[in-house]
């Protein structure tokens, strides 16, 4: 049976707001891995650790599943990506991935937001649409600096099949320049970031084309 593990994007839980979820239910026959990078207290809040944490988290489950599972990740997902051994993984498939993700960024996006705090020694708060509040320790921030996103996504494509997915209509990215990222099959698709409606039926046959080559 082939398995997919699902790497998710920032601030969420492990079914990347149910994207993860739908996608697994079109492949009765795969096994879908997925799994949490983040910690959840009782109310729903999120506290995100470094990025190297989280490629310890990646790297645990590569190694804790077969060797020539399929690697699906969205958004910040994908970074950590370019941070663990894929040596036992056959493919690899980038949804919406950032091409700037950097301490100065999320702190602009944290200075916007009412009710934000930003703590540069401590932990920073960011409030979310759903009334719940990510919290951005000291760590985390730090591990964005000196990230060169595109440089970390053709390491990967040098060396795995690799399929990058970008959202034509992206409201968090914005219109992203991956025809930058060398060695990779880059695909474009008319969605929003979480890829919601019609959009979804065409990431299952992307990703049903990968799963059968």
């Amino acid at each position: 049976m082939q398995t997919v593990i699902c790497s998710h994007g920032f601030g969420v839980k492990a079914d990347a707001r149910g994207m993860f979820t739908e996608i697994e239910q079109s492949f009765p026959k795969v096994r879908f891995v997925m799994f949490d990078y983040n910690n959840f207290d009782n109310e729903g809040n999120t506290t995100v650790p470094a990025l190297s944490n989280q490629a310890e988290t990646l790297q645990q489950v590569i190694d804790d599943n077969p060797k020539g599972s399929i690697l699906l990740c969205h958004s910040q997902g994908s970074l950590v990506a370019g941070m663990v051994d894929l040596s036992s993984i056959s493919k690899v498939m980038l949804l919406a991935p950032p091409v700037n993700m950097s301490m100065e960024r999320i702190i602009h996006k944290m200075a916007r937001k009412p009710g934000g705090v930003i703590d540069l020694q401590g932990i920073s708060k960011l409030p979310r649409s759903d009334g719940t509040v990510t919290h951005l320790p000291k760590d985390y921030l730090e591990s964005l600096k000196n990230i060169n996103p595109i440089s970390m996504y053709a390491k990967i494509a040098a060396t795995k099949p690799t399929i990058v997915v970008r959202s034509l209509n992206d409201e968090v990215l914005g219109l992203t320049n991956v025809n930058e990222i060398a060695y990779a099959t880059v695909i474009d698709i008319e969605a929003d970031h979480n890829f919601t409606g019609s959009s979804r039926k065409k990431l299952v046959g992307l990703l049903s084309s990968i799963i059968s080559s």
